[in-house]
């Protein structure tokens, strides 16, 4: 009875983790809100899990458990691999509130560890060959679950950074390099992604040798010393942006989404560009890439999912919401990377960017969220 009610929700656990993870989205900016009357200091560790242990990894869960099984066509999700995921998160999320650094890093990785888990029961099993760009996000979830564990360990402050960023990134990578040049229309990439995965070879057959080479140098990377790692890094999105996701050329559908989309993926080559660049800015420029790489684009993505798994109204895609919220997302990015530029008035800007991206998200939840509930 239990599950012939929720069937729908569990079989696309996107429609329970999106809107958990809107609701740790919002938690997490609202932190800083009381900035902008009370300069004070906040819950450092809480934030940061709340933004990508929570917001993050629920939204990746949450796509990757619907689009996986798809993909491959084998089983959907359980109950039981929803539910786990959901507890560990919550779990880790009271460690993070009591300030328990070194318990809230191995939750941390005991969410990627579900999650490579569920992938690999669906892709032992597959009927057909995912696109071999996901391997990146295999690269991805190891990189979560290794810097969680080494972040516990060692005090190296690379393991930390792959935690934050770099694992998150690979993953981003790892599903644009097939996700977004089709978004954008550009239909000959993915043809000829197709052709590559599309046959009965092993799945580590069909990944070209460049992209392997690729994840090798982007990991490598972490552990080089800058600026040589970060020049590296960079190189590496741009050569995904400009290859895969057709950054030079405009989208060939033309929509508020595309667009939006199209801008996202450029201020995500930026971002890197900008923290390659802006040596004493170096931790502030990554919320450029938080911003309009992990929050900006998370958002976009899930408009697509949300539509073509719900309504499969293309108007929903072109609706001047998407242009408003980038454009609020954009401007609270740039609020929170020039705030360093003001230390005076630091925390205050924090504030300022909360408010922001919680008009943002708010609006976009009222207009998109709702359809978690349509299945046609």
């Amino acid at each position: 009875m239990f599950d012939d009610s929720f069937k729908k929700y569990i079989d696309e656990p996107y429609r329970v983790l999106f809107p958990l993870g809107v609701l740790f989205l919002l938690w997490g900016v609202l932190i800083w809100l009381p900035q902008i009357f009370s300069a004070d200091s906040y819950p450092i560790l809480a934030h940061r899990y709340l933004m990508l242990n929570g917001f993050s990894a629920s939204f990746i869960a949450g796509f990757l458990m619907t689009a996986v099984p798809k993909f491959s066509q084998t089983k959907t999700a359980n109950i039981y691999e929803v539910l786990s995921f959901i507890v560990v998160t919550l779990i880790g999320l009271a460690f993070a509130y009591a300030d328990k650094e070194n318990i809230t890093f191995i939750l941390s990785s005991l969410q990627a560890t579900l999650i490579i888990l569920f992938l690999f029961s669906r892709i032992i099993h597959r009927k057909v060959n995912p696109p071999y760009s996901f391997i990146f996000i295999f690269a991805g979830l190891a990189l979560w679950i290794v810097s969680g564990i080494m972040s516990v360990v060692s005090d190296s402050e690379i393991y930390k950074i792959l935690h934050y960023e770099g694992s998150i990134a690979a993953i981003i990578l790892g599903v644009g390099s097939r996700l977004i040049p089709g978004i954008l229309g550009h239909v000959e990439i993915v043809q000829t992604q197709r052709k590559k995965y599309e046959n009965e070879k092993p799945f580590l057959l069909t990944v070209p040798l460049h992209f392997f080479m690729m994840i090798l140098v982007y990991i490598v990377s972490y552990f080089l010393s800058e600026p040589l790692g970060i020049y590296l890094r960079t190189l590496i999105v741009a050569g995904i942006g400009f290859y895969y996701w057709k950054l030079t050329t405009l989208p060939k559908n033309k929509s508020a989404l595309t667009w939006c989309i199209w801008m996202s993926c450029w201020l995500i080559v930026c971002s890197f560009v900008l923290k390659a660049f802006w040596v004493q800015g170096f931790i502030h420029a990554s919320h450029a890439f938080f911003f309009s790489g992990i929050l900006l684009l998370t958002i976009l993505i899930a408009t697509r999912v949300l539509q073509s798994h719900g309504p499969k109204n293309n108007q929903l895609e072109d609706s001047k919401v998407l242009y408003f919220v980038t454009a609020m997302i954009i401007l609270a990015g740039a609020t929170r990377v020039s705030a360093f530029l003001m230390p005076e008035h630091y925390l205050r800007h924090l504030g300022y960017s909360s408010f922001i991206v919680t008009i943002a998200v708010c609006v976009w939840s009222f207009k998109y969220l709702r359809y978690v509930k349509t299945k046609v």
